[in-house]
């Protein structure tokens, strides 16, 4: 995959979890993004859900700063993220760094707990983020591969796996707001 696409989807992606546009992902930004998610779902943080989506995002922030700070400054910059994308950007690796983070995600975004997600399930997850509607509507149509209406948890995976590992298409390009 060519160095830009790979910096481009870093630097989108890198945007939506710097919650407090420091320049930098700590952990707060990913407590801050978890809660932020589980209020714009009206769940409370010793839900079921909440608690999941939390635990999720604490073991995300441990794997991705012993994995991405360089400079062991507990805070992963912009370079740091992207350097660490651009040589280890695998399929092998998604399983189990992105696994229990989308399963969380899915499983908070899935109100009505029937497995699948509907696309304005999955618009209201984007939206929680910090993306429009529409940019959240189009990254709904992109993730349901089978064109059943549905989103599974499998086809949320995939999606996010192929968004960091995948060439940058226009399936991939929106799976989290469109690419610039």
């Amino acid at each position: 995959m060519a160095i830009d696409a790979i910096a481009r989807k870093s630097d989108h992606w890198f945007k939506l979890v710097d919650v407090n546009g420091d320049g930098r992902i700590q952990h707060s930004d990913l407590q801050a993004l978890a809660d932020r998610t589980l209020k714009h779902f009206g769940y409370e943080k010793g839900s079921a859900k909440g608690r999941r989506l939390t635990e999720a995002y604490d073991r995300a922030w441990v794997s991705m700063a012993e994995a991405m700070d360089a400079d062991r400054d507990e805070e992963i910059s912009k370079e740091e993220f992207r350097s660490y994308m651009e040589n280890n950007a695998k399929k092998e690796n998604a399983e189990k760094l992105l696994r229990p983070v989308t399963d969380a995600e899915f499983a908070a975004a899935d109100v009505d707990d029937d497995g699948l997600l509907s696309p304005s399930e999955y618009a209201k997850l984007l939206q929680a983020w910090g993306l429009s509607s529409s940019e959240a509507e189009k990254g709904a149509g992109n993730i349901d591969t089978n064109r059943d209406g549905q989103i599974s948890s499998e086809e949320y995976f995939r999606a996010c796996r192929d968004f960091f590992v995948g060439e940058l298409t226009s399936r991939t390009g929106q799976v989290f707001g469109q690419v610039k």
